[in-house]
């Protein structure tokens, strides 16, 4: 402790004191964002759809901000949700022409007007 009134100085840190930073770069292609296939599946299946909508934006802004990996991550979880959302309206589509088969082609006949 010093006297009041009196500076005191801390010294500069040494050689062995001081740290070193060294940035990765990672090269090669721009993941795909699949923003297309995520709004096509909003568009058949809105609430699995408009998840893949959120994760392909999510992985256009990373890519925007050069999170490769990040964008890559969110790129493919936007792809699943897509997929997932296409096949979810392939069934109710599927299903629902086969209900609508079986009631016209068999029900309905089958019932007697008169």
């Amino acid at each position: 402790m010093g006297v009041a009134g009196e500076v005191q100085y801390q010294p500069y840190p040494g050689p062995q004191d001081q740290v070193q930073v060294q940035q990765v770069i990672v090269t090669g292609p721009a993941p795909r964002t699949n923003v297309i296939l995520s709004w096509i599946s909003c568009i058949c299946c809105f609430p699995i759809g408009i998840v893949a909508v959120v994760k392909a934006h999510d992985a256009d802004r990373r890519l925007m901000y050069g999170d490769l990996d990040g964008a890559r991550r969110s790129a493919e979880v936007a792809k699943y949700f897509a997929i997932a959302a296409l096949v979810v309206a392939g069934i109710i589509i599927l299903g629902g022409t086969g209900f609508l088969i079986f009631l016209f082609g068999f029900l309905l006949p089958s019932i007697d007007p008169s």
